[in-house]
């Protein structure tokens, strides 16, 4: 294991250089004649029919036109994030798709979970990803737990985003039930220079740049986003600093990129509430401080290069340095021996489960094996945490594309290559604290030093191999088949030198297929069928705390584990879309889709301090309804998104509880909790005036079942409904002026919510803890454009 991290570089650099060489290499042949596919500038503008392209594959290249994808596949374009100024990408895709649910867990709308279609992308260790993302053809799941930091994400640099359904296995691991694929932009579509400002609620300032242009075959991009806001709860502050930076050539034959993203943040989420807190103060929180540091560093290098006026060879390479600290004040409900304050084990030396703490002591015994004799009775205790994560991730992807004709009839032929690595080095120190109160918020103050507990080191290196061709049966009958070979090897290595049972290397490896179909009636309705297959691997942080008998606090404790089995998805998807000649044209979709997993991982939540483990569930499903449409009738744009979601286990199931000794039953059928069944999404805007621009959306989200209610036993969260308004006005040809508000009418509601013991209750009692919604609030801003 020493020296996994550098053979793991070695093989990327290797592997990187043959990219560059065959990349960069010079073809005689011209770039093909068909404009909206040609990687280079055309001479003089030429008046093109609009046409969807869809990319098939993380990387960048050619792709096909929509009515030829065999699902449904949503897109937001870089016009969209301009008008609608949200500060980050999964209120964005909230906003603007049914299917689409964030939640607010951790307290800082930085680091929500997202779900799609019930699949979830979190920046939390310990969430049980189940989308993949990547950024210009860079995996952007971090290689320690497959986790999304949203916020390391410049979207001020963001040219457009896909969200590609279900488990299409040309994405590669995690892409469950979808993947997102994101493009940042270049000097030549994104020319001239734009600074913007922007403040309001919360103490929330912001300021972004940019400047683009080109000259001849070369271009370029730089920009920059400085953000910071106190948070509406107590002691929620966060900070942005984010810089993007791209230089490009580009002739008709050949296009060559670079790129360069940082991100130095600061975000404080302190998580969910007793529901009895807020009742008496909205903004107050549970414990503080819950602060995490995020930094990264990341270098893209991407081509492209016609190698004959029907191949394309493209490819990239990419380095990604990221680092996380975080501290956390905690607050643990332990049950103690009330004569001597010692906290009470069994026999066999396993803490007593809280929900068991009631009558004598005798028959139990302290840490040291000595036998107690007091009454038995619920205790808290104060812990501060710090964690240091150090990644270094790399990888190289390698493709050939043939646009031609197969047995007279138009195909479209793509083979790749995919390695990425990755090196992480965790550790953990902890203290004991005292708990200090400010108003109904409770903080946290360290009585001693920390001492290290877990110190641990992995290494991964993920291999695929990728083919996928389109083939026209009949200009209105196009058929997709395609596959990937995944194998994924970890290596795992206590530095400790107090835990050498959890060293060990794991190998996975799986073959998806995938088929689909799409048929066109009509020039304007397009129907489709598809079936996928795809493939999660356990994660470093997932078998490393997979044992019941010793839960973790994410990603707090390490052991030695019994071995975790790797996540297969099926997914079946129908559908149609098509548009109607209603104003500047009515677009809509209509897609039915059932994904089924087997042995899906999920962490089960066992002690009142966020401590427990991973597990493999034997079957569960989200199936769905998506239905969407949008257009323009003369002044007015307007859509309208609904998402049925459907999550079930199907598989009967124990699972251990923070608040019940016994577990919690669940049987086949019962919600997945967390996952609302009803999102809508409409909205629109309206020219009321030249150049001013006045815009409306509401949202409802049904109600979920609260994290630890697998079994369906307790009252869901209540859904919610919130208006929001706009607008934007543009006084003179280089100006535009925004505003907007949010949470109109001051709707009270959570997004997310858990069983707990209240440690701060008394006496301490198992409550309902949620994440409340942010209440009324409104930004004002201004954009200069050149």
């Amino acid at each position: 294991m020493p020296r996994l991290h550098c053979a793991q570089m070695r093989l990327g650099l290797l592997l990187a250089a043959v990219v560059l060489l065959l990349v960069a290499s010079p073809a005689g042949a011209q770039a093909p004649p068909t404009a909206s596919e040609t990687p280079g500038p055309p001479e003089e503008p030429v008046q093109l029919p609009p046409v969807q392209v869809i990319g098939t594959t993380p990387l960048p290249s050619l792709g096909i036109p929509l009515e030829k994808y065999p699902g449904n596949v949503q897109r937001v374009t870089t016009e969209e994030f301009r008008n609608q100024n949200l500060v980050n990408l999964p209120e964005q895709l909230f906003r603007n798709f049914g299917s689409v649910n964030t939640s607010g867990g951790q307290g800082n709308s930085w680091q929500n979970a997202l779900t799609y279609r019930g699949f979830l992308g979190a920046p939390l260790t310990g969430s049980p990803i189940g989308l993949s993302v990547y950024l210009d053809g860079v995996r952007f799941n971090d290689g320690f737990g497959d986790t999304i930091n949203w916020d390391l994400i410049p979207q001020f640099a963001l040219a457009g985003v896909d969200i590609i359904p279900g488990s299409n296995p040309l994405f590669g691991l995690n892409t469950l039930g979808g993947a997102l694929s994101m493009r940042t932009k270049r000097g030549f579509e994104f020319p001239g220079f734009e600074i913007g400002a922007s403040g309001g609620s919360w103490g929330r300032w912001a300021v972004e740049g940019g400047y683009g242009g080109s000259r001849g075959p070369l271009d370029w991009l730089l920009g920059f986003n400085v953000l910071s806001e106190n948070g509406w709860r107590d002691e929620s502050p966060t900070d942005l600093r984010q810089l993007f930076a791209k230089v490009g050539y580009r002739t008709p034959q050949t296009d060559l990129e670079l790129s360069y993203v940082y991100a130095n943040n600061t975000l404080t989420g302190n998580g969910l509430v007793p529901v009895s807190t807020l009742d008496v103060d909205r903004s107050a929180v549970y414990t503080f401080p819950d602060q995490t540091k995020n930094v990264m560093h990341l270098i893209n290098l991407r081509g492209s290069q016609w190698l004959t006026d029907t191949v394309l060879l493209s490819g990239n390479t990419f380095y990604r340095s990221f680092e996380r600290e975080t501290l956390n004040g905690d607050a643990e409900v332990n049950c103690v021996d009330d004569a001597t304050g010692s906290r009470v084990f069994t026999a066999n030396g396993r803490a007593l489960h809280p929900g068991l703490c009631q009558g004598s002591a005798v028959g139990f015994v302290d840490a040291q094996g000595n036998p107690l004799a007091g009454n038995l009775e619920l205790n808290a205790g104060g812990r501060d945490r710090i964690t240091k994560t150090r990644t270094q991730d790399w990888g190289v992807t390698l493709q050939l594309q043939h646009r031609g004709t197969l047995f007279d009839r138009n195909n479209r032929l793509t083979v790749g290559f995919a390695y990425d690595g990755h090196a992480t080095r965790f550790t953990q120190s902890e203290a004991p604290s005292n708990f200090l109160r400010r108003g109904s918020s409770v903080g946290t103050v360290r009585t001693s030093d920390f001492e290290t507990d877990v110190d641990v080191k992995t290494g991964q290196q993920n291999f695929g191999l990728y083919l996928a061709d389109t083939f026209e049966i009949f200009p209105q009958l196009g058929l997709t088949v395609a596959g990937r070979f995944q194998q994924a090897s970890i290596g795992i290595r206590d530095r400790s030198g107090g835990n050498p049972n959890l060293n060990g290397d794991h190998h996975f490896d799986h073959f998806s297929p995938a088929v689909g179909l799409t048929y066109q009636p009509l020039p304007s309705l397009t129907t489709f069928f598809s079936f996928s297959e795809g493939f999660r691997a356990p994660t470093p942080a997932e078998l490393t705390c997979a044992d019941p008998a010793a839960p973790c606090r994410l990603p707090n404790a390490f052991l030695a584990d019994p071995p975790l089995d790797p996540v297969i998805a099926r997914t079946y998807e129908f559908g149609l879309r098509g548009n109607v000649p209603l104003g500047d044209a009515l677009r809509w979709s209509l897609a039915f889709f059932r994904t089924d997993l087997k042995d899906d991982i999920l962490f089960i939540v066992a002690q009142t301090g966020g401590a427990g483990f991973f597990q493999n569930v034997a079957r569960t499903r989200r199936q769905g309804i998506e239905a969407g449409l949008e257009g323009r009738w003369k002044r007015l744009g307007y859509f309208l998104n609904y998402a049925y979601i459907d999550a079930t286990y199907q598989s009967g199931e124990t699972l251990a509880s923070v608040t019940d000794p016994n577990g919690v039953r669940v049987q086949s059928g019962d919600y997945i909790p967390g996952i609302p069944a009803h999102n809508l999404k409409v909205g629109g805007e309206v020219e009321i005036l030249k150049d001013f621009l006045a815009g409306a959306n509401v949202i409802y989200a049904s109600g979920s079942y609260l994290r630890g209610d697998d079994g369906n036993n307790q009252p869901k969260l209540d859904g919610y409904t919130t208006l929001n308004l706009a607008f934007r006005y543009a006084p003179i040809k280089h100006l535009e002026l925004w505003g907007r508000v949010d949470n109109v009418t001051n709707a009270r509601y959570s997004t997310a919510g858990a069983l707990n013991f209240n440690a701060f209750a008394a006496p301490i009692a198992v409550e309902r803890f949620v994440a409340p919604g942010a209440p009324i609030a409104g930004w004002v801003g201004a954009k200069v454009r050149f």
